[in-house]
């Protein structure tokens, strides 16, 4: 007996508004975290760039976008939440692993979007370095 894979309407809802509230959740955190403004590199870096790439992430489940982007918004997650400060801000760490059962998965494999976004997460270090000094 086979198995169908497509998602049904129900399930793309519940993984839409899941993804949704993930991105609105740390939209929410960077405002409150900045007072809604910038200035501080690292602060946006942090935040607001963190809250861009949730943004991004919900844009690609709501489309059924290629999964591929979604995972490599993921990384940019684990960037700020791990490589961008001395100690490794949980709440982004938390909010990367709450997305990673919505976002869809390339080429059906979990294992392969965790890679892809732990190499998108050294990616964005070199970029954001890269784009830091220039």
């Amino acid at each position: 007996m086979s198995v169908s894979r497509t998602p049904s309407p129900s399930s793309h809802f519940t993984r839409t508004l899941v993804a949704a509230f993930d991105a609105a959740a740390m939209s929410v955190f960077a405002y409150v975290n900045t007072g809604g403004s910038f200035g501080r590199l690292e602060t946006d870096v942090l935040l607001w760039g963190s809250a861009v790439a949730a943004s991004f992430a919900a844009f690609v489940v709501a489309t059924s976008g290629p999964g591929i982007l979604a995972w490599t918004a993921l990384g940019y997650i684990l960037f700020a939440g791990v490589l961008v400060t001395e100690r490794p801000e949980l709440l982004l760490i938390a909010l990367a692993v709450a997305f990673m059962p919505v976002v869809p998965r390339p080429r059906g494999s979990l294992a392969l979007g965790i890679v892809v976004a732990v190499a998108a997460a050294f990616v964005w270090r070199v970029v954001i370095a890269a784009l830091v000094r220039g």
